[in-house]
C-alpha cells in the first residue's frame, strides 16, 4: 500500500497552540494498484519532549488493512510537515 497523496488539506482553527488539526482527502494505492480516496482528519501534537505525535482518523472506514494505512500515513504527514506543505 503507497500514499499518493492527501489533497484539500484545511487546518482546522483552534486555540492550543501545540497542537494542530486538520481535514483532507487521503489517495491511496493498494496492492492491486487500485487507487481509493477516503475523508480523513488527523493532528499534530507537540510533546513536551519537543517530538510530534501524529493522530489519524477515518471518517468512513475504508476497505483495506487500517492499521497499514494509518502507519504508512503517519510517515506521510510527518514528511509533509518537515518540509513545510501543511501551512
Amino acid at each position: 500500500m503507497n500514499v499518493i497523496g492527501i489533497k484539500n488539506i484545511v487546518r482546522k482553527d483552534i486555540p492550543l497552540h501545540y497542537r494542530e488539526e486538520f481535514t483532507g482527502l487521503a489517495v491511496l494505492n493498494d496492492i492491486r494498484s487500485i487507487e481509493s480516496e477516503n475523508n480523513i482528519e488527523f493532528s499534530l501534537e507537540r510533546t513536551p519532549f519537543g517530538t510530534k505525535q501524529v493522530e489519524i482518523r477515518f471518517t468512513k472506514a475504508p476497505d483495506y488493512p487500517v492499521i497499514q494505512a494509518i502507519r504508512i500515513l503517519k510517515k506521510y504527514i510527518l514528511t509533509m510537515e518537515k518540509e513545510g506543505k501543511l501551512y
